[in-house]
């Protein structure tokens, strides 16, 4: 494991972290970046070791982080502020190494409950996971 990568970022972490979205601690750590598009949230990282399992490639955990993220996250910029009520996740590949996108987009709006899919695709391009989830509109 890469200690020196994983500290340096845990460290920004700490410095840069806000109680906030897109700045919240886990965020600065996995140093995400956002992009939004007409109803669509993108979250892209650069995988690194120490976000593995045991067999070396990227941790499912750290797979439904993402994903979540990727939701919530638009969500938040579209609607307001939603929980998580339900979430499903499917494992389609493993990632291995490099450059991960995650890309969430609205399944059905309702006034207070919100159906939502987000892709994970790996440093290939390739489709990874797949999650489903239902949130709860907290703001209306």
């Amino acid at each position: 494991m890469d200690k020196q990568h994983a500290k340096k970022n845990f460290d920004h972490a700490i410095e840069h972290a806000q109680p906030e979205f897109e700045q919240f601690f886990l965020a600065k750590f996995f140093d995400l970046s956002y992009e939004y598009g007409d109803d669509t949230c993108t979250v892209t990282l650069e995988s690194k070791d120490y976000m593995f399992n045991p067999q070396g490639t990227l941790h499912g955990g750290v797979i439904c982080f993402i994903l979540d993220v990727s939701m919530g996250h638009l969500c938040k910029k579209f609607l307001g502020t939603a929980i998580t009520l339900e979430m499903k996740v499917q494992f389609h590949r493993p990632i291995n190494e490099g450059k991960i996108v995650c890309q969430s987009a609205f399944v059905k709006k309702g006034r207070k409950i919100i159906a939502l899919k987000s892709d994970l695709y790996n440093e290939k391009g390739k489709l990874a996971a797949t999650g489903t989830s239902t949130w709860y509109n907290t703001d209306k």
